[in-house]
């Protein structure tokens, strides 16, 4: 009796031991499990807090930002072209700059190669050396081998045998010759005045200028910038679409005459040209325009054709003035150098031009085509182009061209 009593006792202590140590886990079980779900608790909701007061911060940042960015910016001016800066916003870099560099392909053909030459012959090179590798740096930057022939006679008979060896006298006078080109034209034959006749004048108005040339040598846009030009000047100014089989023109032509704020004469599609021009000329006259501008075709493909519009143009325009057109210039692509030779002589049997203009000298080192065409020519070059911009359209000036492409970077 007493040992059962005594076995039960047993069992019944280690079943009430058990107990204990069951519940001692349960419990801190339990404590722990409340601990971790308390402690993680409070940070979830304090990082919601903190994201929420992040949002909302950075929402009221960027609004006042927006808000200060729509107070600076300036008005738009929709007459002013993309490719056109306000005065105040220009580049720094003058004209002269913007030349330097349109002709800097040019003078690394010429120039640097000429300097490259008498430095490997440290200064000794002979008459022929030098006379040979003139000729041939002329000739690749499409001077042209009659031009580069009468540039290099004129350097030799020029140079003293001892002058070969200097290489700032040789330079210099190739320079002069240059110069010597391009000023002396048909109708400046000795070269007396450097800038003969510019364009635009304001000795007759309207002052009628036919602008001719193929198609895809800038013509168009020519015609878009030298309007522009005359309305910065404060000419008042109307433009003909006398290429009437090319819509593109004649939208292009539209986009500029809005930024001149120039009057626009355009017939439908097909329509005569020399219609155009007439009616282009009447409005000139009648509202007082300073600049009437008439664009033509540029088809080659058929010379008959293009010289029978261009002299019909011609004849009907005269009816409405006798002296019109004062001015026929042709557009040239200088990046096509001989071919824009050729060219120009083939518009001389059509039409009589009075002066040039030489678009894209910037992406050439043909830039010696302005001296062949002026050699062989003896026409004026009017306005040189060096880049896609108004501002990079300037009237020529033979100094200014000499010095930049002869100038050192």
């Amino acid at each position: 009796m007493n040992n059962l009593t005594s076995d039960q006792f047993m069992i019944a202590a280690g079943v009430v031991v058990s107990a204990i140590i069951v519940l001692i886990i349960i419990n801190i079980f339990y404590n722990r499990k409340k601990k971790i779900h308390t402690d993680s608790l409070p940070k979830e909701k304090e990082s919601l807090r903190e994201s929420l007061i992040d949002l909302t911060e950075r929402k009221a940042q960027e609004h006042l930002l927006e808000n200060k960015t729509h107070k600076k910016s300036p008005p738009v001016i929709k007459d002013v072209p993309k490719e056109v800066s306000l005065k105040e916003s220009q580049p720094t870099h003058n004209w002269f700059d913007r030349l330097k560099g349109g002709l800097r392909k040019t003078h690394s053909q010429i120039i640097t190669g000429l300097d490259e030459f008498f430095i490997s012959k440290k200064d000794k090179a002979s008459r022929a050396e030098a006379l040979e590798t003139l000729f041939e740096l002329l000739v690749q930057a499409d001077v042209g081998v009659r031009t580069s022939e009468y540039l290099v006679d004129k350097v030799k008979a020029r140079m003293n045998a001892e002058d070969y060896s200097d290489p700032k006298i040789f330079k210099n006078i190739l320079r002069e010759e240059i110069f010597t080109i391009l000023t002396a034209t048909k109708e400046n034959p000795k070269g007396i005045l450097e800038n003969p006749l510019q364009s635009l004048s304001d000795k007759k108005l309207p002052h009628i200028v036919l602008m001719v040339g193929v198609n895809g040598v800038g013509k168009t846009t020519t015609t878009g910038k030298l309007a522009y030009k005359a309305h910065l000047r404060g000419q008042k100014v109307v433009i003909g679409a006398a290429d009437t089989f090319r819509a593109a023109a004649v939208e292009q032509l539209a986009v500029w005459a809005q930024r001149s704020n120039a009057e626009m004469i355009r017939l439908k599609e097909g329509s005569d040209p020399a219609s155009v021009a007439f009616e282009t000329v009447k409005k000139a006259s009648e509202n007082g325009s300073s600049v009437c501008l008439i664009d033509t075709a540029g088809r080659l493909q058929n010379r008959q054709d293009l010289m029978q519009e261009l002299a019909k143009i011609g004849r009907v325009i005269s009816k409405e003035n006798p002296d019109a057109p004062h001015e026929v210039l042709l557009v040239l692509d200088a990046t096509t150098g001989q071919n824009a030779l050729q060219q120009a002589k083939v518009f001389l049997e059509v039409v009589n031009i009075t002066g040039l203009v030489l678009t894209k000298l910037d992406g050439t080192a043909k830039g010696g085509i302005a001296i062949a065409i002026a050699s062989e020519l003896g026409l004026p070059i009017r306005y040189v182009g060096v880049g896609e911009s108004v501002e990079d359209l300037e009237v020529f000036e033979a100094h200014e061209f000499v010095n930049a492409l002869f100038a050192e970077s």
